[in-house]
């Protein structure tokens, strides 16, 4: 497991990619990225599910059902449950500022499946690092969406050139075990080449 270290907090609280500020299914309709990549990938609940109410289907959808560390209602949840149910749902463990092997592994997972059908990660902890290994195994030109709380969305469209730079973030986390996440991220990537 990798946690996140005071010292990178900062560097990974601030938006990569265009940010869209606002919310909402008109703000993820005004997101031009959306009809130039090929695949999509939303993190967290309210991006999740206001992207599938545009009438968007990601190729991935990771979501916790909470939203700022608070629970969703029963209607949103029931909303964006219903909104994903011909998603092959899989449910990972992934505790809040860490970046968990079981996550990673569901990442490549839905990576692998890319083009062939949709997946939904339902994290049980706290899904916001995911973009990290995310925007590092996702082909170039892909787009993730996820959400910078209290301001809107952030649009990163996925490059090769970038991914060094993610690597060594992901590089600079704490580690609890013997790099076993950055050998399975490592690995995962190495699939697409």
């Amino acid at each position: 497991m990798l946690r996140l270290p005071e010292r990178l907090r900062k560097d990974l609280s601030k938006s990569y990619g265009k940010l869209y500020e606002g919310e909402g299914v008109e703000l993820i309709k005004k997101i031009d990225e959306i009809k130039k990549s090929r695949y999509l990938a939303c993190i967290g609940d309210l991006v999740c599910y206001y992207t599938l109410k545009a009438g968007i289907k990601p190729n991935i959808v990771i979501y916790d059902l909470k939203t700022e560390r608070k629970e969703l209602s029963t209607k949103l949840k029931e909303e964006l449950l219903c909104l994903i149910k011909d998603y092959e749902i899989r449910r990972v463990k992934n505790q809040q500022g860490t970046i968990s092997e079981e996550l990673v592994y569901e990442i490549v997972y839905a990576i692998k499946n890319l083009g062939k059908r949709e997946v939904a990660i339902e994290v049980r902890g706290e899904e916001d690092l995911a973009s990290l290994p995310l925007a590092y195994l996702m082909p170039e030109g892909s787009l993730i969406l996820y959400g910078i709380p209290s301001r809107g969305v952030s649009a990163y469209i996925v490059k090769k050139e970038e991914k060094p730079l993610i690597l060594k973030l992901i590089e600079g986390m704490e580690r609890d075990d013997e790099d076993e996440v950055i050998l399975i991220i490592k690995k995962g990537v190495s699939e697409w080449r």
